[in-house]
């Protein structure tokens, strides 16, 4: 498994994207907890052998390409083998690497699709691989639903800078409503399951809805929290 550190920025930018051959065979990550969405950074650790050889093949090979799935329910009893994962998954590309001492690796992806995941044999890899079929963005949302929106989140930021200072909401404001609603769903949505949820709306419309209801309800808790007894 992998380890996630916290605290990526959005200066990684790669300026390819994934081809067609790269789609053809994506090595794909599975993880617990974790939903990456496209126009954000995913820094990771990693330490089992299985994808520890997924990165050096990578690297060896000069294709910086993978996905990384959410694991679905039940995990836990089949993590040594290949459990279920969602076949909805962000891809992307590594941006950033430093192999330690030890072995481990760090890197950082930076997401660039929202893709459908065809898994294919692995040929004698220890990790999992997939044919990765892009998904499309259609539809809009109004300019009124992205302004509530983003006026959820900013209050919901201004909460937690009250106990993380240096907390940073990193949307610009000249993204388009697609993206928008994905970094803001990466920064301030914590459940995993809403998160793939989000992931797996391709509507931008109902996107925005659904990022400004998850957002609203982490706000309510906030404020609740807060309030004099």
């Amino acid at each position: 498994m992998a380890r996630v550190r916290v605290g990526a920025q959005m200066d990684w930018q790669p300026s390819s994207p994934l081809t067609a051959e790269e789609l053809t065979r994506l090595p794909v990550f599975p993880l617990p907890r974790v939903v990456f969405f496209p126009g954000t950074a995913l820094p990771l650790h990693l330490f089992e052998p299985r994808y520890t050889e997924m990165i050096e093949d990578c690297l060896d090979s000069g294709c910086t390409a993978m996905a990384v799935a959410l694991l679905a329910p039940g995990w836990e009893d089949h993590y040594a083998g290949n459990p279920d994962i969602y076949q909805i998954a962000g891809a992307g590309r590594i941006v950033a690497h430093q192999r330690q001492p030890d072995g481990t690796h760090d890197v950082i992806l930076y997401g660039l699709d929202r893709v459908r995941l065809h898994e294919i044999p692995n040929e004698g890899h220890t990790y999992r691989c997939a044919r990765a079929e892009p998904i499309e963005d259609f539809g809009t949302a109004t300019a009124s639903d992205v302004l509530a929106m983003m006026a959820c989140a900013t209050r919901v930021a201004a909460r937690v800078r009250e106990r993380q200072p240096d907390f940073s909401l990193q949307v610009s404001a000249e993204l388009a409503p697609a993206r928008a609603a994905d970094v803001v769903a990466d920064q301030l949505v914590v459940s995993p399951e809403e998160r793939q949820q989000i992931l797996e709306t391709s509507d931008v419309g109902q996107r925005v809805d659904l990022v400004t209801e998850s957002v609203a309800s982490l706000l309510a808790q906030l404020c609740e929290a807060h309030a004099p007894s």
